[in-house]
């Protein structure tokens, strides 16, 4: 229960087969039930969420997390009392409430996103109201953020989407803001059930994508040595959690498959980024201000 009640429920059964949708219809007869008859993907799946629900106030929450009974009033109240646009709760992790999985998210100048605070002591911590973003997991949104720079791109599969959105944002002038009394309970990746190696995958690819659409080319220049070292510490990962998986030799034919899937890619993000660029109000320096070493 909430105790903010002017509110509706969408919710995206993204071609599940564990009788969610059925669950839902009958427990649940109120809530607006969107299902696909197979897996679309997590973009697609948010994505269609947002294009039916109303309000100008919409929260994104996945399906492993739970919130505290004043979530959502305390997100409303910050947004009617502030000029940001994207609002990032304080989340923590559901077995362990005292450690933070996420305090709103960072974009560092490696092209690396990160979330603020993960596995860190609650206790004392040095939370910061203004954030560069926000993580799709749990977080609230104007609808004008969307209308202005649109949705998830699909094309990152599932992680860095929230980070290039929020990303796309701050590009187009919109401020993120860190609401620490909204509290929201974290499983940590229950979807892929540990599947640490598509992750990494994605992850790999996703930087690449990342710098390309939303980096302005001078920053590019300016920290192209951290850039590259980020891209060797990522294919290293990978590597890494391939030959965990499954050997040497397979796990350098996986990552090389990675690899030659990047430059698929380059048109998509070539094209995104001369609309994000070309949209860009934010003046570089501030841009540069933001993003963390």
């Amino acid at each position: 229960m909430q105790t903010f009640y002017d509110f509706e429920i969408v919710v995206v059964d993204d071609g599940s087969d564990d009788g969610t949708s059925a669950h839902v219809k009958e427990r649940f007869p109120d809530v607006r039930l969107i299902t696909f008859d197979h897996n679309a993907g997590f973009c697609v799946a948010v994505n269609k969420g947002i294009e039916e629900s109303g309000g100008d106030l919409i929260i994104l929450l996945n399906n492993d997390m739970t919130v505290a009974p004043d979530f959502i009033e305390r997100l409303v109240a910050t947004a009617d009392t502030t000029d940001a646009a994207l609002f990032a709760p304080l989340v923590v992790w559901r077995d362990e409430p005292h450690i933070i999985y996420s305090a709103g998210d960072m974009q560092r100048r490696n092209g690396r996103p990160e979330s603020i605070g993960f596995r860190r002591p609650l206790e004392g911590f040095p939370f910061s109201e203004e954030v560069f973003g926000v993580s799709a997991g749990a977080a609230l949104y104007r609808r004008e953020v969307f209308e202005t720079v649109g949705v998830l791109d699909p094309a990152y599969g599932i992680y860095f989407s929230d980070s290039d959105l929020s990303f796309r944002a701050r590009l187009a002038g919109f401020r993120a803001r860190f609401v620490r009394d909204a509290v929201a309970y974290h499983v940590g990746s229950a979807s892929l059930f540990g599947k640490t190696l598509k992750r990494t995958r994605q992850c790999c690819v996703n930087h690449v994508l990342l710098v390309l659409k939303n980096m302005p080319f001078r920053l590019i220049l300016r920290h192209a040595p951290a850039i590259l070292a980020e891209r060797a510490h990522q294919v290293r990962r990978l590597f890494s959690a391939a030959r965990t998986e499954y050997g040497p030799l397979r796990a350098t034919l996986i990552a090389g498959q990675t690899l030659l899937s990047i430059p698929w890619l380059l048109p998509h993000a070539f094209s995104e980024r001369g609309k994000i660029q070309r949209s860009r109000k934010i003046a570089i320096e501030e841009l540069e201000e933001l993003l963390s070493e």
